[in-house]
């Protein structure tokens, strides 16, 4: 079993007890010299919140089963890392993605669960994705003819969801040609339908439209003696606002990440979720500056006493919202202090006129700690979106820790 941080960070103290060290804290490499510190950003996520998360989903959704959208990295937060962590929950049925080599990757790295690509996919890797048991959607004619040729060529059943547009008009089969596209699948050797599913509009009224649709479609082919396998129509906003919508299962992104879809929900009191991960990054760059003095190409921030001001090596480009500097604010040695400037590749933080900050120390730019990092704290202070907030570049590194 994987230990959690403070058991790591302790350990690790126990032996460095003996050694003569300069003072400083602990970054991603557990140091304590000021000379060798973590230079980049790094994700920190918590299997204990993200399952704690899952069963809250399944409370709301009078326990469905769940079906985990990880699309676009998990938001930036790890799809396999975040797929691994819920790949050991009871009430997580399987994990949903838009891209093919994401489905492969969480298979390999030992997912068991279902695991459904909701996207297109490279003809290149229809045998791997087969022999992974990855279940392909369909989502046009065209889809249909890629899957036919894979099963054509299998001697095995090539699970596949019958992906419906109900109105949201982006993907899916028109809703108006999907019983006789799902005829043509039943008929197809070596394949089955597993899952049938559409995607929702927000608006509750149309919402309400799109279930009739996707009803009507899916019992006239149960009358046909079409199988629709496991039926799921409700993202993480209709889980809370039509209970309609749940189907045989809910498909939820954003609340799995803990977050609301929408900033002071009542529902937020009655299911509280958790934060399940955190964003850090450590001071690289420590400067007092004068009155007077600018920071940013624009000259965004004006010093207006002696203060110190610290640099991050985080900023827009991996995902970090530049309207941070317009109010956000980071946890740093205790205390949290205001970003000032977001650049492509930086941050800037002022300290005040003192500080006792040094080069090396972690900065917590959004995780638990205080409502103020947390996603929802961080949006209200920027006044963006909570799903704007969660956008990190890939190739940010991913730590899992049983929990915080």
């Amino acid at each position: 079993m994987k230990q959690n941080r403070r058991q790591f960070i302790n350990r690790t103290l126990a032996g460095l007890a003996t050694m003569s060290v300069s003072p400083g804290v602990l970054g991603r490499n557990i140091t304590f010299a000021n000379e060798s510190y973590e230079s980049k950003p790094w994700i920190e996520l918590s299997k204990a919140a993200y399952l704690h998360n899952a069963s809250q989903i399944s409370q709301m959704s009078a326990g469905k089963p769940i079906v985990a959208v990880l699309k676009n990295n998990a938001y930036g937060l790890g799809e396999v890392q975040v797929a691994q962590l819920l790949d050991q929950s009871s009430h997580i049925f399987g994990m949903a993605v838009v891209k093919d080599e994401s489905a492969l990757a969480m298979r390999s790295s030992g997912v068991i669960k279902p695991i459904l690509l909701m996207g297109d996919f490279d003809t290149a890797l229809a045998d791997s994705l087969r022999q992974q048991n990855i279940t392909l959607s369909i989502f046009s004619r065209e889809s249909l003819k890629k899957v036919r040729q894979i099963a054509k060529d299998s001697s095995q059943v090539v699970q596949v969801a019958l992906y419906i547009d109900t109105g949201l008009g982006r993907m899916g089969i028109p809703y108006q040609e999907a019983i006789s596209i799902a005829k043509e699948i039943a008929g197809t050797n070596h394949l089955s339908i597993t899952q049938t599913f559409s995607t929702l509009t927000t608006p509750k009224d149309f919402a309400q439209v799109q279930i009739d649709r996707f009803e009507k479609i899916t019992n006239e082919l149960g009358k046909k003696g079409v199988p629709t396998g496991l039926k799921h129509l409700a993202p993480s906003y209709s889980i809370l606002d039509i209970s309609v919508s749940h189907q045989d299962a809910v498909r939820p992104g954003i609340l799995l990440h803990g977050s609301f879809p929408l900033a002071n929900m009542s529902e937020a009191e009655k299911y509280p979720l958790q934060v399940p991960y955190c964003l850090k990054a450590p001071v690289i760059r420590l400067e007092k500056l004068k009155a007077g003095d600018t920071i940013g190409f624009s000259r965004f921030y004006q010093v207006e006493q002696d203060e110190w001001i610290a640099t991050l090596p985080i900023g827009w480009a991996d995902g970090y919202d530049s309207g941070a500097e317009n109010g956000a604010k980071v946890l740093l040695a205790g205390e949290l202090y205001p970003v000032v400037n977001v650049n492509a590749s930086h941050v800037n933080v002022t300290l005040g006129a003192h500080t006792k900050v040094r080069i090396g120390d972690v900065a917590t730019l959004i995780g638990p700690e205080h409502s103020e990092i947390t996603p929802e704290g961080f949006g209200k202070l920027v006044k963006g979106h909570n799903y704007l907030q969660i956008n990190y570049k890939e190739s940010i590194t991913k730590q899992v820790y049983e929990t915080f």
